[in-house]
């Protein structure tokens, strides 16, 4: 799964829907290409199960995004 259209340094926090943190990813890129990818392991070490989950981008001095996605396998 790829974050994409990032800010050069950001929190990525991926959330189940019921609230419980899976997993967070510190974005920082040198280059501009505004793309992190994200294995679907959570911070456990475990796959991640089918549904729909939310992530949090929170970028210092820019602002932050709240969204979600679904996981189908």
């Amino acid at each position: 799964l790829f974050f994409i259209n990032l800010p050069q340094k950001c929190t990525i926090r991926i959330y189940t829907m019921s609230g419980y943190l899976v997993d967070t990813i510190e974005h920082d890129a040198s280059m501009s290409n505004g793309q992190e990818a994200w294995d679907l392991i959570s911070r456990d070490g475990m796959n991640i199960a089918y549904g729909v989950y939310a992530y949090h981008v929170d970028a210092p001095g820019i602002g932050e995004k709240i969204s979600r996605f679904a996981i189908i396998k």
